[in-house]
């Protein structure tokens, strides 16, 4: 059995001999051998990937060259700006700021936030409008909203010149619209006349290249050669496909014209305001109402959207003004109605639709306790100025002398100026008496008038009694009407001029 056994652990021991061998000498030869493949092939990559890299550092400048123009030069374009002005006066405001510091650039940026290649164009004038003109620019609290046009909002922005005799109001005008992504910008900036030299001159764009080397203005042969110079296609000026910012302006426009017109009721100067219609066609009393309508209620602009234009033509404007008043707590408006000879001519308000002011008035009115409106029609033709009185009595309400003051301002200014005032009653009493009681209203204004400084020559009184009811006195039930008759006890005045 030994015999046999011993052959069998001979073999066993190759084996495990065979197997030290393996992995003590044959295996890790092998391993470094594969490393050594494995380290020549990275190398033998690593200068490729090089020699590549330098051939295409070598031909980058050619592949360059003979990119197309158009690849070539693009760049990324430039984002507008954004500036963020949640309402009109904030960028009216923010120019006013920007002007008063010296920072021209920023007032620039502002004018052409809708085309900024006309920055630099923006930027100039402004300068040059402060610099070298003087413009002094108004105050933060002066700019305001002059209303809307063409669905744009314009805002003024007030300024002083030297030695400036203008009766206008100088200022800036910037047509302004809504962008979703930089808030409000501006669309028209408008100077006046008397800015006129701070616009920048354009150059006459230079004449284009034409592809024909015989029409004038080619481009010329090269010395020495018979063939055609190399042409390119016409290009326009760099600045011809641009919608100017920028103008001056050709004279009042309509709505700049309603809005001074509309100050000057809301200032109660009569005397200015009639400088604004045509005599013929708009009625002193009117005006005067109006002012006592603005002076009573204590009227002032909406500021968001103080005038309208509803028509816009060359040569007929119609406006609407929208006024409030706090005290009242009341909105109204009424309408303008504007014309022009030409367009070089002014424009002069020919119309007054007052219907809905005066109707707002009156309702309001109680409030003061200042009854009904002081414009009437009256019953023989016309419009008049009313005051009004209490039952049986002759006496001026308190409110009445602020009416009378416009009136006597009036007259005053001119000495051949007449006022005729005529008395009225209600229905209650006898004739004889209405016609007594009508005669002492209407001299009562008189007398309140002189004590204002108007000449006794210049007034004329009567007293109508109950003849000239503006209200029936009756109700159709024939019972008493005491808000009819408190309309029929007045006074009326007629501005004859």
């Amino acid at each position: 059995m030994n015999g046999r056994v011993s052959p069998v652990m001979l073999i066993v021991l190759a084996l495990v001999i065979a197997a030290l061998v393996f992995f003590l000498v044959t295996k890790p030869a092998m391993e470094k051998k594969q490393a050594e493949v494995a380290q020549a092939q990275a190398e033998v990559a690593e200068k490729e990937a090089a020699a590549t890299k330098a051939a295409e550092a070598a031909a980058a400048p050619a592949k360059a060259a003979m990119a197309p123009p158009s690849v070539a030069e693009e760049k990324p374009a430039t984002p507008p700006p954004t500036f963020g002005f949640a309402r009109p006066l904030d960028l009216g405001k923010e120019m006013v700021r920007s002007l008063a510091a010296g920072e021209f650039a920023r007032a620039g940026s502002l004018v052409a936030a809708a085309d900024p290649t006309q920055a630099a164009d923006a930027t100039a004038m402004l300068e040059k409008m402060v610099k070298d003109l003087g413009a002094k620019i108004g105050t933060e609290d002066q700019v305001e909203i002059l209303g809307m046009v063409e669905n744009k909002t314009r805002v003024a922005v007030p300024f002083t010149l030297p030695g400036s005799t203008s009766t206008t109001p100088l200022r800036l005008q910037l047509d302004l619209e809504r962008d979703e992504r930089m808030g409000w910008k501006i669309t028209r900036f408008e100077l006046p006349q008397e800015l006129a030299a701070a616009l920048p001159v354009t150059p006459a764009p230079t004449a284009p290249m034409t592809a024909n080397p015989s029409a004038p203005g080619a481009a010329p042969k090269a010395p020495g050669s018979t063939a055609a110079a190399p042409t390119s296609p016409a290009q326009p000026p760099a600045n011809a496909a641009r919608k100017p910012l920028i103008a001056v302006s050709k004279g009042d426009d309509a709505l700049s014209f309603g809005s001074d017109f509309v100050r000057a009721l809301l200032r109660h100067d009569f005397a200015e305001a009639r400088k604004f219609v045509d005599e013929k066609r708009v009625p002193a009393e009117r005006l005067a109402g109006l002012c006592i309508v603005f002076e009573e209620g204590q009227y002032e602009f909406k500021p968001t959207k103080p005038m309208i234009i509803t028509v816009a033509n060359p040569e007929v404007s119609w406006v609407i003004a929208q006024v409030q008043s706090p005290s009242l707590q009341q909105s109204t408006e009424f309408g303008l109605e504007l014309q022009r000879a030409g367009q070089d001519q002014p424009w002069r308000v020919v119309g007054l639709n007052l219907s809905e002011i005066l109707s707002s008035f009156a309702a309001s009115a109680s409030k003061m306790g200042v009854p009904y409106t002081p414009i009437v029609k009256n019953p023989s033709g016309g419009e008049s100025l009313a005051l009004y009185f209490e039952y049986d009595q002759a006496q001026l309400h308190p409110r009445a002398q602020k009416q009378l003051e416009i009136v006597a301002g009036l007259l005053k200014s001119d000495p051949n100026k007449k006022l005729h005032i005529a008395g009225h009653t209600d229905a209650k009493g006898t004739d004889s008496y209405n016609i007594r009681l009508s005669r002492s209203r209407a001299d009562t204004v008189k007398e309140q008038l002189v004590g204002l400084g108007v000449a006794e020559a210049q007034i004329i009184t009567t007293g109508l009694g109950k003849a000239q009811p503006l209200s029936p006195n009756e109700k159709a039930d024939g019972s008493d009407d005491p808000q009819g008759r408190s309309k029929n006890r007045r006074a009326e005045i007629y501005l004859d001029f």
